[in-house]
């Protein structure tokens, strides 16, 4: 079959899903992209990304915070006779839009809960004070999805 275009719905519905995501930036030429675990909210449309205080990712936000970020859903490969038979069945979306630092201790601590409510497998204790002290969350404003599928 065919590569085909996402509706937005089935984007939005990997987005909800999946548990990883690829977080693709740019500055002086130079591309860095890194996986993380994160929060997609639909109203507004945004992602959140739980990562601390420190890091190369944070130098390349402050120089240019356009941003892309992806997601696939696993697939696997067929093979055939010919080696142009071969292909690997996938979903994947990607996203454009601006990140930037969550200033707000509110907005920190609401995106950081509805995470961790995405990824617990039972009850969950409190994030320590200390904890709490050394993370941050990236908000990226979405502008656009797309996503394409070979199934």
């Amino acid at each position: 079959m065919p590569k085909q275009d996402l509706s937005l719905k089935r984007c939005e519905e990997i987005l909800e899903r999946e548990e990883t995501g690829y977080l693709a930036m740019c500055r002086d030429k130079q591309p860095y992209c890194l996986p993380f675990n994160f929060l997609y909210e639909r109203e507004p449309a945004r992602i959140y990304i739980h990562t601390g205080l420190k890091g190369v990712k944070w130098e390349f936000l402050a120089d240019n915070p356009r941003v892309c970020f992806t997601v696939a859903v696993p697939g696997r490969k067929r093979t055939g006779a010919s080696p142009c038979q071969y292909t690997y069945e996938f979903a994947s979306v990607i996203v454009f839009g601006t990140a930037q630092k969550v200033e707000s201790a509110e907005e920190t601590l609401d995106s950081l809960s509805k995470l961790i409510e995405k990824y617990r497998e039972g009850p969950v204790l409190p994030a320590p004070e200390e904890k709490l002290a050394k993370l941050r969350m990236i908000r990226i404003d979405i502008e656009k999805i797309a996503g394409r599928q070979n199934l």
